[in-house]
């Protein structure tokens, strides 16, 4: 809610790179801002945990949907591209339950910056909200027998990313918090 990078909120962040991508632009150009606006989030200590996430994130953005590169970016490609990164994040279906990249995240980047990245991801596409509640669907209903002890990397990180939901697209007004 509060200013997160320097003097700004995620939502101003946000709402500045919506005004940019307005410009028409080819796709590959879009997944490389589309990457500096997610990139930024990863203010960590250790350089060679940023460095080598930064390095998989690129990778991932620069192989979705190439065969789009040269096509003018529009809202379906957006819809697609934030669909895919959250897969790629978290994790992308119960056949394909490999979310070791998420459980890493959260250890190295801890549940707040984790819940960051996510929240810039939903604030730029609402329309991914669904599938984001859907990816954490698939992990409580993996872990649902497992012991809180065992799965309190996904507590922290389902109560993080409540506060963050409720404060950023609820209907409560919360303006009067600083």
């Amino acid at each position: 809610m509060g200013k997160v990078e320097g003097r700004e909120t995620y939502q101003d962040y946000a709402k500045r790179f919506l005004t940019y991508i307005k410009i028409p632009q080819p796709y590959h150009s879009f997944k490389d801002s589309f990457y500096e606006y997610l990139s930024r989030s990863f203010d960590v200590e250790s350089q060679q945990i940023r460095v080598r996430f930064k390095e998989q994130l690129y990778k991932h953005l620069r192989n979705v949907m190439s065969e789009n590169d040269n096509q003018l970016f529009n809202e379906f490609l957006m819809k697609k591209t934030c669909s895919k990164i959250l897969s790629f994040l978290i994790v992308n279906n119960q056949k394909q339950l490999q979310h070791y990249l998420f459980v890493n995240l959260i250890d190295n980047l801890g549940p707040i910056i984790t819940t960051g990245l996510l929240l810039k991801i939903l604030l730029v596409c609402q329309q991914v909200i669904p599938g984001l509640e859907q990816r954490f669907a698939i992990l409580f209903n993996h872990y649902e027998s497992s012991t809180q002890k065992k799965v309190q990397w996904l507590i922290k990180e389902l109560e993080n990313m409540q506060i963050a939901l409720s404060t950023n697209f609820g209907r409560i007004d919360l303006s009067f918090i600083h």
